[in-house]
């Protein structure tokens, strides 16, 4: 899985699943889905994203950027239901 993070402040792509809940984190199946999803927006969107693969470290430090547990956090496909 992959997870598109922004370069500056490092907190990834995510969307509000829960008004009391942390924001997931959304994610795609294959570096080239993630890819192509940031190309399709643009080459401002692949100048100021990074795609990182989704892997124990990382979940920590995406949990740690939204203020939340690592086991608080909700992953997502995109497109939703792939």
């Amino acid at each position: 899985m992959y997870a598109i993070v922004y370069k500056e402040d490092r907190v990834p792509m995510c969307a509000r699943l829960r008004a009391d809940g942390p924001d997931a984190v959304v994610y795609w199946n294959s570096e080239d889905q993630a890819r192509g999803f940031l190309t399709s927006k643009g080459d401002e969107f692949v100048a100021a994203y990074d795609i990182v693969p989704v892997d124990d470290s990382g979940l920590h430090l995406m949990a740690e950027a939204l203020g939340c547990r690592d086991e608080d956090l909700e992953l997502i496909p995109f497109p939703s239901g792939s």
